[in-house]
């Protein structure tokens, strides 16, 4: 079971779902939270409507000596005026 303590240390609209620790090395997954709105990366729009899912892993900035990778988990939107696009990430 998650911690969802977790979740105010990372991104907005993102839950923690697993951690992973291994010598020098911590993977954190995230997934998006359940009702939360996507957001086009070009204008910004929301949008409820989800073209694909797709992953993506990131190096982050180092915590307590160990490495930090996150692999999330992201939605590219179809925007009404843009067409699809993955979600923006703030």
């Amino acid at each position: 079971m998650a911690d969802h303590k977790l979740d105010l240390l990372f991104w907005e609209g993102f839950t923690v779902t697993e951690l992973e620790r291994t010598p020098g090395v911590t993977r954190i997954t995230l997934l998006p939270q359940v009702g939360h709105p996507a957001q086009c990366s070009s204008c910004g729009q929301h949008s409820e409507r989800v073209h694909e899912h797709g992953w993506r892993t990131i190096r982050d900035l180092p915590m307590l000596g160990n490495a930090v990778w996150l692999r999330v988990r992201l939605r590219r939107v179809r925007c009404d005026g843009c067409g699809p696009r993955t979600k923006r990430v703030s």
